[in-house]
């Protein structure tokens, strides 16, 4: 995997697997073991409300533009979490698990 800046991240418009753009990244959440960026957030749906947690495994740029892995229905249909800033260790492990980390 290519490495992910924060910077670069932040100004990221993310694309899903399918070519469909998802919108602006929200936040970027570091990995607590290595430090280096592993998930991000995004908002999409009705008044995006639900923020979704998204992994960089597999992420690349073109440009300025971050594709991911996952189609926007695979993050759509990923667990609810109740953190904005930080996952719980339960909430990172139900999400691993199901982008089958």
């Amino acid at each position: 995997m290519e490495k992910l800046g924060i910077n670069e991240l932040q100004a990221a418009t993310a694309w899903d697997s399918e070519g469909m753009k998802l919108g602006e990244v929200n936040q970027v959440h570091l990995e607590k073991t290595s430090g280096l960026p592993g998930w991000i957030t995004l908002s999409f749906g009705l008044l995006n409300t639900r923020k979704h947690y998204v992994p960089l495994e597999g992420a690349h740029f073109k440009g300025a533009d971050l594709h991911l892995k996952w189609t926007k229905k695979e993050i759509s249909d990923s667990p609810d979490t109740d953190s904005d800033l930080e996952l719980s260790p339960e909430e990172e492990r139900e999400l691993s698990e199901y982008y089958s980390l």
